[in-house]
């Protein structure tokens, strides 16, 4: 039996260390991300089965386990140290997150990995960034990357983004590192802003600042943008601001909000974000809240934006809501955008409300419209419409550009009309000579 038991054991140590080789090589073997996943999933393996192991303290005690007791604060320590990530650098991780194809598991995990993100280890994280082109298909890292750096180092960060991109892109970049800054030291951000070295993108920088500055200070950062003086840009700054309110207490405080501000641009900024954010899923509200300020100049955007939106589901609601607004501006340009809609979902039922109109100035946008919008599939039938118009001016922009969609479709018609069409020979000519079509502009017909 001792001898048989003997010549076993040769044969035993060598299948043991034939099995050891080949594990090694397997795992030598694997690409470098595989080791990362397999490294994370054994220490979740191994968490999970020391949280499914039953508490031995709890345990009454024998005589073979007093031994095994440890003292509290030894448990606490290996706890801690079960807790440590030390199975992947930080450049290794950040390289795994961007392999991966699925956006939701991509960004938890760039996500979990700039929570890390320190002076010590910003080396290798802009490694991990070396042949990560900066530009509009990578923008949500590069973001999520500067808005963590300018935590700790928001200037090293600017220099960073000027070195990468120039001109408009490095501005871009550089919104981001003072959303981020701003978000913690609004000052600061600022006074860089401020300084006269970076006035010829301070325009730019003014978005990140007051984006930062409003998620920790939503009142300070109302004083600095309704302080500023400025076109356009200044009443989408405010857009930023309304945001935050809209966040902070919904629809009621925000409105609230921009109803109050003095400056009629910064309540037209504030008025055009909330009709966008609300108009396509709460048309009536918005509908009810903006009929007190039915033909302010401040409000015609805004009551473009609910015609669009609203079109969207339910156009006869929406040309009916505009139908009973008192005459001006912002029942015109509802009507207007809400004639677009109807014309591509119903194009009969849309005619047959404007038949029943009469004709005049303040139709003739929606006209236009209209004969824009069904030009596409019958450019002679939208002629006509284009021809009812009885503003000149939009009249003859309206023919060119119907009679154009005419022409693509039926060249030999349109050339037997334009010698009676009274036209001048160069609209005719223009007709005649259409533009082509991008693939943009062809999906938006669709």
């Amino acid at each position: 039996m001792d001898s048989n038991s003997s010549s076993k054991m040769p044969w035993l140590f060598l299948f043991l260390i034939g099995a050891l080789l080949f594990l090694s090589g397997y795992y030598l073997g694997l690409p470098k991300g595989s080791m990362v996943a397999k490294e994370i999933a054994d220490q979740s393996i191994s968490q999970a089965d020391s949280i499914d192991k039953p508490d031995k303290s709890k345990q009454s005690p024998s005589s073979n386990s007093v031994k095994s007791y440890e003292s509290p604060q030894v448990l606490e320590d290996i706890e801690e140290s079960n807790n440590i990530p030390t199975i992947a650098s930080l450049e290794e991780l950040l390289i795994s997150a961007q392999s991966e194809s699925n956006p939701i598991r991509r960004s938890a995990a760039l996500a979990r990995a700039f929570e890390t993100l320190n002076q010590d280890n910003i080396g290798e994280a802009l490694k991990a960034f070396e042949t990560l082109p900066m530009g509009f298909e990578n923008a949500q890292e590069y973001k999520m990357l500067l808005y963590a750096w300018a935590q700790f180092d928001p200037l090293a960060a600017v220099d960073y983004c000027k070195s990468r991109a120039s001109g408009i892109g490095a501005g871009f970049a550089t919104a981001g590192v003072l959303e981020g800054w701003a978000s913690r030291d609004p000052n600061a951000a600022r006074e860089w802003v401020e300084n006269p070295e970076n006035a010829g993108m301070a325009k730019l920088y003014n978005f990140g600042l007051v984006k930062g500055w409003a998620s920790r200070d939503l009142e300070g950062a109302t004083a600095y943008v309704t302080g500023l003086k400025g076109g356009d840009e200044v009443g989408k700054l405010v857009g930023i601001l309304t945001d935050q309110h809209n966040r902070q207490g919904g629809f009621n405080k925000a409105s609230s909000w921009a109803e109050a501000l003095p400056d009629p641009k910064l309540k037209e900024g504030a008025f055009m974000n909330l009709s966008r954010s609300y108009a396509r899923d709460r048309p009536q509200e918005v509908g009810v809240w903006l009929e007190a300020h039915a033909n302010e100049k401040y409000s015609a955007k805004a009551f473009e934006n609910l015609g669009k939106r609203w079109s969207e589901t339910d156009p006869q609601s929406s040309i009916d809501y505009f139908s009973n607004l008192p005459e001006g501006k912002s029942q015109e340009v509802g009507i207007k955008s809400s004639i677009s809609n109807w014309a591509k979902k119903d194009p009969l039922a849309a005619g047959d409300w404007l038949n029943e109109k009469e004709s005049g100035p303040q139709l003739d946008s929606a006209l236009a419209a209209y004969a824009n919008t069904v030009s596409i599939k019958d450019g002679g039938g939208a002629m006509e419409w284009a021809i009812s118009i009885s503003d000149e001016k939009l009249q003859q922009s309206t023919i060119k550009k119907v009679g154009q969609e005419w022409y693509r479709q039926d060249k030999e018609s349109v050339e037997a009309w334009l010698p009676t069409s009274g036209l001048s020979e160069g609209a005719q000519k223009s007709i005649s000579n259409p533009p082509k079509k991008n693939w943009w502009q062809s999906l938006h017909e669709e």
